[in-house]
């Protein structure tokens, strides 16, 4: 797995393309979920719901891997392999780029909800 995001790949992480993360539960085995993908350079952002399976795990176990497949081209994604590396709260994640690219401006307000931005390193 790459070390540094290949630049071919660095617009799936700033279009609508949907990330699936893998984690490692209590007993070993993976669990994945779709979430809303961002990156800091080389770092991968993932924003979390802190009462999901996924943010436990990743606070007990830090090994992750993320895929990101072109909703245009199905044969065309990015995987990653990594560890997460921090936790901080997602406020100017949410309203400055992640919403504005996920929620049509038509779209329902979604209920309130206690988040947390994880980082990810690729190894």
């Amino acid at each position: 797995m790459p070390t540094a995001i290949p630049p071919e790949f660095i617009d799936l992480l700033e279009g609508e393309a949907l990330g699936h993360l893998a984690t490692v539960r209590a007993d070993g085995t993976p669990h994945v979920t779709p979430l809303w993908v961002d990156h800091d350079g080389d770092t991968l952002l993932v924003n979390v719901r802190l009462d999901r399976v996924k943010a436990a795990n990743m606070r007990e176990r830090t090994a992750v891997a993320l895929s990101v497949v072109d909703p245009r081209n199905p044969h065309r994604f990015l995987a990653v392999s990594g560890r997460r590396s921090s936790e901080s709260r997602p406020r100017a994640f949410i309203t400055r780029r992640a919403t504005p690219r996920y929620r049509p401006t038509d779209s329902p307000d979604y209920p309130t909800f206690h988040s947390a931005l994880y980082s990810l390193r690729p190894d």
